[in-house]
Parts: structure tokens; sequence; C-alpha cells
């Protein structure tokens, strides 16, 4: 449920190897004149002292202070070694840092007056703009949608008291200015010119209200193509994150389609109450059939989008209109089965997320980005103990959303009725294209669909496309390198280009795209290579199954590749009214690790770590393991957590996958069924995350085990209530997990 943010705006900063103060007088804060005068005075001093470990972070940070130390020569340069180190060559993105080197461009010829600078900035943007392709021109126009009330105030938070001011801090107020300073002097000429270029291409429409027979209304944007007068096919986007719509419409417009945009009910133009997921399924029904009904449609609709945008289209095909003739729902929320709630889990951050799409009829970007405000959020309820359902309150703001979810811990019949269920999924006879990946939050989600999909349709015309992708790469344009890990060179492809391939095969009928050379495909991290089965259970072989054995070697446990004789349990004992330790899931991350390749594990206070012995022939683990946890508890419930993990024979740790369960949903996720305590109990965990990694020769499988303990989640107390409810004074004695060595995990194994 990631929104995609554009890669050119992401800011992350690390320690600063120098700590040294810089003089930049306290006067300069309170006089925005002086301020404009000293600045550059001040980045030119930074440049001589700032070091940064992090190449990528050091000259994503030294272009934007060469720009404020008026060194606009230089800009481009800097630009090049970034993309050099991100892309592994220097012209990879035209579009990185866009605005900045149009800015330096227009500045090195010294342009003293505002008149000047406009005269001198429309044609260096217009023959940069000239040499971009389709994509990127369209691209580019999300580069200048900008709240610059916000980029002020972020300025303007910078106050201090002396005349001195440490590296770090500069580094960011440089940052902060060069942010106010480009984008204050070239959004609104860009802009113009972008709206001349749209009235000579397009017929655009973005203040279509279409009515649902209930009374409700849905807004919709629609963009044409000028030249075209024949009727065409319709790529339709669902889409409750308003505000650049006209964008994703003219992308497919440029692809030869007419692109449309319809915002969910409430959203932008609408004036009915924003109640996310509700009305989806009944009103894309409604929305469509308005649309097959248009002069310039051909009756051919396909939709794709991701996240939400994917559940959007499973909401559509809940009742098939006869028009829409595919769907390519990418990094699907499963509502209901992985977000709001993972496996029964409520997740802390759908506060967040609800405030983000309903706090105005587009989205709250200032809110939602500040991360720092949400986790300390988070961390605040943690630390006292309440209840999750006095999250939105302690927050400061009772949230009828918010509350109507957690009505719902179960995957019930209010969740049910937002999708296709059982036989519903046997009347889908479109064909559908998938994509996720194996570091995609809501992976759990697309597959959920995909698995229903395959029990109840026998159609077969189901494609599914996976690889080392996060939740926004697998939506759009994958990173080359995803949290530390450099992908597989095969596995960098565009997404967005084989989603428009598919619509060519799918409205067109044009050539399937090539790399859909079967209905699963999938990229092996480490072999650099995509495998093409028929079933996702032949993306393995074979399987490799682990009991959790009980030899301690002060450390860890081991992983044994056959079944103790002797059952024996290794007991654990957890404080769940503790909250010395807080691990949090940072934001500055597109997945749940902070790196997929460590040279160090710590683990949880909270798991238990299990070793495998050194594998004696490489192979990859393929596919999503399954486990057959038995355990005692001395309470009614827990939340099982599961890592996976790779121990290279040199010492790196690589991330695999992470997994997350109630215990008393893992039998029927639609029904609750408590634990008995102290009493010797089956846990099948079935949902977890797919995988597909090589293993070298000399490697260890680690499987992290233990229970949720996080201000991520909510808190499972075991006391049997609605978690929902539970607070520290339910957490009673310890929580004591005996761990059965009669458990196992099954790994898939591809050889």
């Amino acid at each position: 449920m990631k929104k995609k943010i554009l890669f050119a705006f992401l800011v992350f900063f690390t320690q600063v190897t120098i700590s040294q103060n810089l003089f930049f007088s306290k006067k300069n804060y309170s006089d925005s004149t002086l301020f404009e005068k000293n600045i550059h005075l001040l980045a030119q001093q930074v440049i001589t002292k700032y070091q940064e470990a992090n190449l990528s972070e050091y000259y994503d940070n030294l272009f934007r202070i060469q720009i404020i130390a008026k060194q606009y020569n230089v800009v481009e340069n800097t630009l090049a070694k970034y993309s050099m180190i991100i892309f592994g060559d220097s012209v990879s993105n035209p579009l990185i840092g866009f605005p900045y080197k149009i800015y330096s461009r227009t500045m090195i010829q010294h342009p003293f007056t505002k008149d000047v600078f406009r005269k001198t900035f429309q044609p260096v943007f217009e023959s940069a703009y000239k040499l971009m392709d389709d994509r990127n021109q369209i691209g580019l126009m999300s580069y200048y949608v900008n709240d610059l009330k916000k980029f002020k105030t972020d300025l303007d938070s910078f106050h201090l008291n002396t005349d001195s001011i440490s590296v770090k801090s500069a580094v960011s107020l440089c940052r902060a200015y060069c942010s106010y300073i480009v984008y204050s002097s070239t959004q609104a000429l860009a802009t113009e010119i972008f709206a001349k270029i749209d009235e000579e291409k397009y017929i655009q429409d973005d203040s279509v209200l279409v009515r649902m027979p209930d009374g409700g209304s849905i807004a919709l944007t629609i963009v044409r193509d000028k030249k075209t007068t024949s009727p065409q096919p319709v790529i339709l986007m669902y889409n409750i994150y308003a505000g650049y719509d006209p964008i994703y419409c003219k992308e497919a417009v440029q692809k030869g389609y007419i692109g449309i945009v319809a915002n969910t009910r409430g959203k932008r133009l609408s004036p009915e109450v924003i109640e996310p997921f509700e009305h989806d399924a009944a009103d894309a029904y409604n929305i469509i059939d308005w649309i097959s009904k248009q002069s310039w449609c051909n009756g051919k609709v396909g939709m794709y989008g991701g996240s939400y945008l994917g559940f959007s289209q499973w909401s559509a095909v809940k009742h098939l209109h006869p028009a829409l003739k595919t769907i390519v729902p990418q990094v699907s929320v499963g509502v209901g089965i992985d977000y709001p709630a993972q496996n029964g889990v409520f997740m802390s951050y759908m506060l967040r997320w609800i405030h983000y799409v309903t706090n105005n009829k587009l989205t709250d970007e200032t809110e939602f980005g500040d991360s720092k405000k949400w986790e300390n959020t988070y961390i605040d309820w943690y630390k006292k103990g309440n209840s999750f359902r006095s999250l939105d309150t302690l927050e400061g703001r009772p949230n009828a959303i918010f509350q109507r979810w957690l009505k719902h811990p179960s995957y019930d019949t209010y969740w049910q009725n937002m999708t296709p269920q059982k036989e519903e999924f046997s009347k889908i006879s479109i064909p559908i294209l998938t994509t996720t990946g194996y570091y995609d939050d809501d992976q759990l989600g697309a597959m959920y669909y995909y698995n229903q999909y395959q029990k109840w349709n026998k159609s077969n015309n189901y494609y599914l496309l996976i690889g080392p992708y996060s939740h926004s790469g697998a939506q759009g344009y994958p990173s080359p390198e995803l949290a530390g890990y450099k992908i597989d060179s095969v596995a960098n492809i565009s997404i967005q280009d084989i989603v428009f391939q598919w619509f060519n095969y799918t409205l067109k009928d044009s050539m399937l795209p090539e790399i859909l050379k079967d209905k699963v495909n999938f990229e092996v991290m480490g072999a650099n290579e995509w495998k093409h089965v028929p079933t996702l259970e032949k993306m393995h072989n074979d399987s490799l199954i682990f009991y959790l054995g009980n030899s301690f070697d002060g450390k860890n446990y081991s992983l044994l590749t056959s079944k103790p004789k002797i059952v024996t349990s290794i007991t654990q004992k957890i404080d769940l009214k503790d909250r010395t330790e807080i691990n949090i899931r940072k934001d500055d991350y597109a997945i749940a690790f902070p790196k997929i390749i460590d040279s160090i594990l710590i683990p949880e206070k909270n798991k238990l770590v299990f070793i495998s012995e050194p594998i004696d022939k490489p192979f990859a683990i393929s596919g999503a393991f399954s486990a057959s946890i038995i355990a005692s508890i001395n309470k009614k419930d827990m939340d099982i957590v599961i890592d996976l993990y790779e121990e290279t024979s040199d010492g790196k740790f690589f991330a695999l996958c992470e997994n997350l369960q109630r215990a008393s949903l893992a039998k029927d996720a639609s029904k609750r069924q408590l634990l008995q305590p102290n009493t010797k109990e089956t846990i099948e965990l079935t949902n977890n995350f797919i995988t597909s990694k090589q293993l070298k020769k000399g490697s260890r499988i680690i499987i992290l085990v233990g229970v949720n303990k996080a201000p991520d989640w909510q808190i499972n107390y075991g006391s049997g209530k609605d978690v929902s409810d539970e607070t520290i004074n339910d957490a009673g004695a310890s929580l004591e997990v005996k761990w059965f060595n009669s458990s196992y995990i099954k790994l898939p194994i591809l050889k």
C-alpha cells in the first residue's frame, strides 16, 4: 500500500562524517534578504567540509549544495556521478535531477531579472524536453507538481540561536533552500509550457461526473489524442489517489489508447463521503458501462494499476461488465487478507493511510510524508500499552473508518463483499496479468487472488510475473538496487512497457509480451535467469524439510534435516509488558528489511534463531515455504513470526522473506479459533511469501521463529478477547511458548 514516490525526491540522511560546526550568523534566519545574500557562502563552506560514506547520498546532496553555492557549471557532472552509482551509467534516466539541471543551465547564463530568467529558461527547458522519449516527457510533468508552501515551511523551520551550524544541519538547510529556490523559480514556467504542449496534443476533460444508480457519483479524467477520430480502446485506472490523473491518462494516449482515470467515490469532484474499498465493486460496473457507450470508445476497456488500484480491478470483476476485456492487477491489496491486517494482525500503518486518502479530496501528501510524526505516534501507543482501538484517539483524531475496520478482525462478509468469492472467480472469462515482487508488501494479496482464481476458474487464462521487486518496483520501473541488493541484470526490466505490450496483445490482437513464455514467469535471484513454468507448483521440483532442533550453542539453535526420535521442546518466555526494546519499521526503505544483504544479523529478543549445516550442493529456494508449528502456550493466542535468511559462505546474510500469522486464524481466516492453554497444538502456516534465490554450496539456511511484539502491529496479549480491545493490563504473566522439535518448515527447492 505504499504510495509511489518519485525517485528524484527521495531524501535519505545518514551520519555525516564531519561533525565540526560552520559559521552562519543567526541574523540570517530572521532576515530573508540577509539569508539570500549569505546562504551561498555557507554552501561553499559545506562543500569543503562535507563527507559521506554512502556515495549515492553524498552526490544526491552535493549537486544541491553546489546549486546553492552558485557552482552551476559542475552540477551536471555531479549528477552524472550520482547516476553512475545508481544505474551503472551516467545517462540511464534523463529525469534524474532534470529540474536542477535546467535551473543550473539557466543560471549559467546570468539572468539578473525574473523576466530575463523566464526568457532564458524556456528555450533551455524545451531543448532538453524534445530530446526525451514519450514516456519520460509524460513522467517529467509529475516533477513539476509540488507543494511550494511546504518547501517554504520546511525552509522556515530552520531557526538557530547561535552563529554556528553543524555540517549535517547545513546540508539539510541547503537541501531545503535548493528545493524552494529551484521550484519557486521554475514550476510555474514549466506548467505554462506543459499547458501549451497539452493544447497541441490532447483533448482533455477533467470535469466529468458520472452518476451511479444509487445517487452517488464518480469523477473521471479523460484524455484523447487530437489526431485520432475513430473509436479507440480505453485504458482505465480506478484510482483512490487523486491528483496526478492527467499524467496517467496521457501515458495511455501516447501508447495508442484513450486514457481514463476514475477516482473512487468521494474523491476529487464527487461530493460523497470517502469510504475506501466499500463501493468500488458496484461502482466499477457502472463506470465501465458509461465508458462503453461513448462514441469515442470501440467497446473495449482494459484496466491496470497497482496496490489499491490492483484491488479495484478485482472489485471490478466481481460483477464483470462485457466491455471489460482484460485486467492487469499489480501488487494488489488483498483487502481483509494482507491489508489492513496481514493474516489476521492489524497494522499500525492503516491509520496513517486512512488519513492519507480521506483528509481531503485528493491526497494529504504533507501529513503522509511526515514519517517521524507517525513513527512517534506508534511508539507512544506501544509504550503506553493502550488498546489498539485507542490508536486514533491517542493520535488526536478519532476515526470512524479505523474503528469500522477493527470491528471485522477476521475475513468476514464485510471484506468478502468487496471482491470475488468462490464461484464468482469461475465466471471471470477475460485474460489477466498480475505483477508482484518477492519484496512487495502486498504480495500475499496479489497471490491470494491468483490462488483463488486457480482454485475456482478452469479457463487457465492467467499470467503471473514475479521477480526481485518492491511494492513500487513491481508496478512500474524496478530500481536497479533494492535496499543494498543490486538486482540481477535480467530482472532490470520495465514493468510498465510489459503492461502496454499486454494491452496490445489483448485489445489490439498483437503479440504476447516476449517475457511471458508460460503462465508463471519468475526470476531466480543470484542465477540471473528467468524461469517459465505452467503453474506455481512448478516453481520447484523438490522440497527440503527442517525441524526445529533444540541443540543450542549459546546463541543459536540447530535446524535438523531428519525428524528427532525423541520429542522435546524449547521454552521461550516473552514479557509482553516489557517495552525496553522498540523495533519499528522505518520508512527509509521500500521493503520490510532495512537491508537485503547485511554483514550482521541482530534478531529481536522475541525471536529464536535456527541455523542449518552448510549445504553441500547448490540449489534454489523457489516458491513459498509452509510450516507446521507444534507448540504449547500458557495463553489463548499468539501472533507467530517466521523469517527466512540465507547466510552465505563469506558471512553475509541475505534476507528472503518475513511472515506473520495470528495462530487463532491459521485454520480459517474467517473464523477465530482460540488455542487451549498449556495444550500441544498444531498450527499450520500456509499463507507465506514467495521468493526465488539461488544458493551456493557452503551457504546456511537461517530461520527465525518467534512472536510479534512491535509498534508496527497490534499486540496480541493472548487473553482471548478481541485483540483490538486488549491492553497491557491483559498481559498478565509472561507468554510462555514451548516450541516442539517435531515442528518443521518445508522449503520449496529448485535443483
